[in-house]
């Protein structure tokens, strides 16, 4: 099974260091500096593309305590999912389409819509739920950060951020896009203003 220790480890090796971890929380050396640079790597990698893995939907509630309306401009306020990384695409209709006007303002989305639909990519914390691009990928930029702390060694720091970003996390994206049917994103303005409302048909659609 996949685990947080296998990941670092993975990255240790990938330094060329000799000595392997058990824990995050273990105390030596190596656990120390994975620990402080895990979580955070690892919401980074996240919070790089609208992974298929991480993306979540869900109604979110209306805050309706005191204080909780906006001062100015909108009428609502809304929590962000605990889990929440970054937002994909938020909606007033649970068919997930047309647009919102809205802000997300700390741990919050304020708009006037009296419901509020969202897409989202998640914090995912089981190495178990990612897949293995994913795992490697994330091992990769954890080896980057502890080239330094660990080897001393700024060249080879430079070196897998560099594999990092042109190869494994590519490799990742790529990997994750082929999973499914696309998902059609709102149009711009600019495809708006110079084609109009056109419907253009996808593979599989019956005849207009």
């Amino acid at each position: 099974m996949a685990s947080e220790v296998g990941i670092v480890n993975t990255a240790l090796q990938l330094i060329k260091h000799s000595k392997q971890i058990t824990s995050l929380t273990s105390g030596t050396k190596e656990a120390n500096a994975a620990e402080v640079v895990y979580d955070e790597t690892r919401d980074f990698v996240l919070d790089m593309h609208n992974w298929n893995f991480a993306t979540r939907r869900q109604k979110l509630g209306r805050l309706s305590g005191s204080g909780d309306s906006p001062i100015f401009e909108f009428d609502y306020s809304y929590q962000l999912p605990a889990d929440h990384i970054r937002a994909v695409s938020i909606h007033d209709n649970s068919d997930g389409r047309g647009r919102l006007v809205y802000s997300l303002e700390a741990d919050r989305v304020i708009t006037d819509a009296e419901d509020v639909y969202m897409i989202y990519i998640a914090r995912i914390t089981d190495p178990n739920a990612m897949p293995p691009t994913f795992r490697r990928a994330l091992s990769k930029l954890i080896g980057s950060q502890l080239a330094t702390a660990l080897a001393q060694s700024t060249s080879l720091q430079q070196m897998l951020y560099e594999q990092f970003i042109d190869q494994d996390l590519p490799t990742a994206k790529s990997v994750d896009s082929i999973q499914d049917f696309p998902t059609d994103l709102p149009e711009s303005d600019w495809i708006t203003a110079r084609y109009g409302n056109q419907v253009y048909a996808r593979p599989g659609d019956p005849p207009a």
